[in-house]
C-alpha cells in the first residue's frame, strides 16, 4: 500500500474568542480526525487583524505546523520583530513589499516520510490592499515549481473572488496536490479532486462566531456602513469551525480524498 500523508486545514481565524475555542477543540480535531500536519490561517487573529508575537506562541506551543497568512500581513507591525525567530510562519508569497524581511518566509517545508511538503500562500490580484505590489500569482508558482517539481505542493489563495480562486485551482491542478482558498470567511461547498488528481476547495472558511459579518461584529459593521466607524470583533457565541481534510499519495502526490469540515466548537 502506498504511504500517504493527512493534512488538516482550519480557515481563518476571527480573534480572541474563535482563537481560544480553537486552541481547546483542538485534541477534540487530533482525536476526531488523526492528521499528520495542521495549517491555520492566522492573519485575523490578533484583534482581528494580523498576528502579534503572544498569539503566534500560542499556536506555537499548541504544535500547529503551519501558519499562513493574507492581506491582513502589516496590520500588526509587531510581526517584523519577531518573524525571523520563526521557521512555520508564511506571508504571501507573491508581494514585494520589504522582500528584504519577508523572503525567507515565503514557504514552509515540512519532511514527511521521505518527501518535503512545500506550503506557499499566495494572495490574489483583485480588491486587495495597495501597500505592496502584487505579482502574478500564476507566473509566481510557475516560477517557484520551475525551481522544484519534485515536492508536494500545499496552496493557501488568499483572494476575493471565486472565478480567480477557480482559474488558479485549474491552473496548478496536476502539480499542486491541494489548493484551498481563504479570505473571504465564507465556506463553500464545492471540495472536490480535479482531474488531474489535485484537492480544491474555493474557499475553506473560518473559525469564527456565526451570528457576525464574517466574523465581525455586525453591528459594528452596520456602523461603519452608515456612520464611518471602525469594526471589531464579534466574540458572540456559537463559534463555529469551519476547514478541510485532505489526504495526499507521498509516492505519486496525487489528492485520495478531500473532506469539508464544518460543526460548532464552542455553544
Amino acid at each position: 500500500m502506498p504511504s500517504s500523508v493527512k493534512i488538516l486545514v482550519v480557515g481563518d481565524i476571527i480573534g480572541k474568542g474563535a482563537r481560544n475555542a480553537f486552541i481547546n477543540y483542538l485534541p477534540t480535531l487530533k482525536e476526531k480526525y488523526n492528521y499528520d500536519i495542521i495549517i491555520i490561517n492566522a492573519e485575523n487573529t490578533t484583534h482581528g487583524r494580523g498576528l502579534n508575537y503572544k498569539h503566534y506562541k500560542e499556536y506555537e506551543k499548541n504544535n500547529i505546523d503551519v501558519m499562513t497568512m493574507g492581506n491582513h500581513v502589516l496590520d500588526c507591525q509587531e510581526i517584523f520583530n519577531y518573524i525571523d525567530k520563526t521557521n512555520n510562519l508564511v506571508v504571501p508569497g507573491n508581494i514585494n513589499y520589504k522582500a528584504e524581511v519577508f523572503n525567507n518566509h515565503k514557504q514552509c517545508c515540512i519532511e514527511f516520510k521521505g518527501q518535503t511538503i512545500k506550503v506557499i500562500n499566495l494572495i490574489g490580484t483583485f480588491n486587495n490592499k495597495k501597500e505592496f505590489d502584487i505579482v502574478d500569482p500564476l507566473k509566481y508558482f510557475d516560477d517557484i515549481y520551475a525551481e522544484d517539481d519534485q515536492s508536494i505542493y500545499v496552496i493557501d489563495y488568499h483572494a476575493e473572488l471565486t472565478l480567480e480562486k477557480n482559474l488558479l485551482g485549474y491552473y496548478v491542478d496536476g502539480r499542486a496536490s491541494l489548493i484551498y482558498g481563504t479570505h473571504t470567511h465564507v465556506q463553500t461547498a464545492d471540495e472536490r479532486i480535479l482531474p488531474n488528481k489535485t484537492a480544491y476547495i474555493t474557499d475553506v472558511g473560518m473559525c469564527g462566531s456565526i451570528d457576525s459579518v464574517i466574523g465581525y461584529d455586525y453591528q459594528s459593521f452596520i456602523d461603519k456602513i452608515k456612520k464611518g466607524s471602525s469594526t471589531c470583533v464579534s466574540l458572540r457565541t456559537p463559534i463555529v469551525l469551519n476547514g478541510l481534510l485532505a489526504e495526499i499519495d507521498l509516492d505519486n502526490k496525487q489528492a485520495k480524498c478531500i473532506t469539508r469540515i464544518n460543526g460548532i466548537i464552542k455553544k
